[in-house]
């Protein structure tokens, strides 16, 4: 293993504590192990070994670039939240398409965005999709789910039957047009965290409940039938790389805020669109730092959700909790 592969594992460790000792830790009903099985369709020992042969993860397809992350200063009246008062902050992003398949076509509808934001003395990660449902509220039911898609169309008209949060999710994914850029999609976070607000702000109480949303600044667009047709399956890293030679790309972060009664451990809940949102600040990927060891080596590592910095905490759904240990469950096979 390569002294960088031994930082990022040594970092993972000391971020995730009994992750990799105690792989029940999350929820007695599946342990880690056995959701990264799922999620890669490795069921038993065999097809195991043969995925860490080829490496095997979610997200294959993808690709990584960089730029920097703007805060705007107005947060800090409402929130307490330190990171935020740096000026221009160093990010490396990784866009790609979901499952384990590296020759997925850039057809589908499905396009992800995780960033990592490097400040001077604390670090922010995102993991986003641009659908804003999760398709279970548990680890059981993400492990159903997963295992069941792997059985194609029959076990897809299961979890259709059977789990309403799946059948929402399909739901949503079948009105979903492919957009022509990832610089053309708005990116959610679909689990909820907890902000500080500042002493005396708007906001009162000892912390406020809110997820990420990722406004493109370039505005959302849809390919049509026929726009679809005449591209191949491999358009989209090609096209967001010349893209921002000539311009960045860039998209506005927000806080969409909970309201009294609104469910902030469930991923499968959409909270209304009418709930407020503050501007945290503003995504800009330029490619400036693409030849630095650190975004070429991105896609070798992980991007922590959990790595938060002072002001910022995880809410208690299940799903968010156990995406830590199961990306470092999957580092480590792939190493």
């Amino acid at each position: 293993m390569t002294p960088f592969k031994l930082t990022l594992l040594a970092k993972a460790c000391l971020i995730t504590g009994l992750a990799l000792t105690s792989p029940t830790l999350v929820a007695a009903e599946k342990t880690i192990p056995e959701l990264v099985d799922a999620v890669n369709g490795t069921p038993d020992a065999a097809s195991r070994e043969a995925g860490k042969k080829v490496k095997l993860r979610n997200h294959t397809k993808g690709f990584c670039t960089s730029g920097t992350f703007k805060p705007d200063p107005q947060l800090q009246q409402t929130l307490a939240i330190p990171f935020f008062n740096q000026d221009a902050i160093k990010v490396t992003a990784r866009f790609s398409l979901g499952g384990t398949n590296p020759q997925i076509s850039d057809k589908t509808a499905g396009r992800f965005m995780s960033l990592k934001i490097d400040g001077d003395k604390e670090n922010l990660n995102f993991v986003t999709t641009n659908v804003p449902v999760f398709f279970a509220s548990n680890l059981e039911d993400f492990f159903t789910f997963q295992t069941k898609v792997k059985q194609g169309a029959e076990g897809k008209q299961w979890l259709i039957d059977n789990q309403p949060s799946a059948k929402a999710f399909f739901d949503y994914v079948k009105q979903l047009p492919p957009s022509p850029s990832f610089a053309n999609s708005r990116y959610y976070g679909v689990n909820s965290f907890l902000f500080s607000p500042q002493k005396g702000g708007a906001q009162q109480g000892e912390t406020v409940a809110g997820k990420w949303i990722f406004e493109p600044v370039a505005g959302t667009a849809a390919l049509s039938a026929s726009e679809l047709a005449n591209l191949g399956d491999d358009f989209l890293k090609a096209e967001f790389l010349a893209r921002i030679k000539t311009q960045p790309a860039q998209w506005n972060l927000y806080i969409q805020l909970a309201e009294t009664g609104d469910e902030i451990n469930d991923p499968t809940v959409i909270w209304p669109e009418t709930r407020q949102r503050l501007l945290v600040g503003q995504v800009v990927i330029n490619g400036g730092r693409d030849s630095d060891p650190q975004v070429q080596q991105c896609d070798k590592g992980i991007f922590n959700p959990l790595l938060l910095p002072k002001g910022i905490a995880a809410s208690a759904d299940p799903i968010l909790n156990a995406r830590t240990a199961a990306y470092v469950e999957s580092f480590i096979r792939r190493q």
